[in-house]
């Protein structure tokens, strides 16, 4: 069954044990870190590098997993001393999830850089991806690259993960992202498939040019929340939503809190939901075609 969770952009002003509480409290499986009250390095955040054991007991006690680290990694340079510098970042991610037992990192999938074309742009970043395998490989952990920057179509995702062809590099697939191309997840989930290691689960409203105008509670939105977790549910997806609805801290902010429980609640009656039996024929396909013919005896 999917497992749900939220990311800490959903309250950036909370601590860890508090975003670790309430998760368990709403009946969340999971956390994922964006950053942790404005500290958006975690490598270098004392409360998670430093106390690894306090953290993973935290865990283990109210019975939520750290599903995973976002790092601020994208791929896509044309630099090598750039290139290895991410990719000294991703160690360090890496290595801060075996230490927290956390399974995923997630890193963005990147831009098309000046002077460079899409084409060329992706096949640069597929191999580049392939150069972080061993570095996955090492921690365990899995790379989940998103759809973000300009590469927020569910081709562009299939591409870059069939091009290192390799488990531990998956979709973090995000609907919203796909909509500002107008994409519906009917063509995007089935397309990438068991590609999809997790999902990045928002709503939002979008104008006719496909740009975001809003944010929107669960299923009040264009997303199509519901579907989305239909379409997974007939892929057999058994790993994490995760709720990511971007909010800035401050006074204007709303409580995390009221954001997170109708979410909560959202997600729980969707995953609970018994699934819609889809058929391209009408009626019974295997109904005979033609009438019996009715016994002599029964005319009397």
């Amino acid at each position: 069954m999917m497992k749900t969770g939220f990311s800490s952009r959903v309250c950036p002003e909370w601590d860890l044990e508090t975003m670790v509480r309430n998760a368990s409290a709403m009946g969340f499986s999971g956390v994922e870190l964006f950053g942790l009250r404005g500290e958006f390095d975690l490598p270098r955040v004392p409360a998670l590098a430093e106390q690894t054991e306090s953290v993973r007991r935290l865990l283990e006690e109210n019975n939520v997993e750290l599903a995973c680290l976002s790092a601020p990694i994208a791929m896509d340079s044309c630099s090598e001393s750039e290139v290895l510098q991410q990719e000294a970042t991703l160690e360090e991610y890496a290595e801060l999830a075996l230490e927290l037992r956390c399974p995923n990192v997630r890193i963005g999938a990147g831009r098309v850089q000046p002077l460079d074309n899409r084409n060329a742009a992706l096949s640069r970043i597929g191999g580049l991806l392939e150069r972080l395998v061993p570095i996955a490989m090492k921690s365990g952990i899995t790379m989940l690259v998103e759809n973000e920057g300009d590469f927020r179509a569910s081709g562009d995702a299939w591409f870059l993960i069939d091009a290192v062809g390799h488990p531990a590099v998956q979709c973090c697939w995000n609907q919203c992202r796909a909509l500002t191309v107008h994409e519906r997840a009917t063509r995007s989930i089935p397309r990438l498939s068991s590609r999809i290691g997790m999902v990045h689960m928002a709503d939002a409203s979008f104008d006719g040019r496909g740009a975001l105008v809003g944010y929107r509670p669960l299923g009040e939105g264009d997303a199509e929340v519901g579907r989305q977790i239909e379409l997974l549910k007939g892929l057999m997806y058994n790993r994490y939503l995760i709720f990511e609805q971007p909010m800035a801290g401050g006074r204007a902010a709303p409580d995390p809190k009221a954001v997170l429980e109708p979410a909560a609640k959202f997600l729980r009656e969707c995953i609970e939901q018994e699934p819609t039996v889809l058929s391209a024929y009408k009626g019974d396909k295997r109904a005979p075609r033609m009438a019996s013919p009715t016994p002599a005896s029964a005319t009397g």
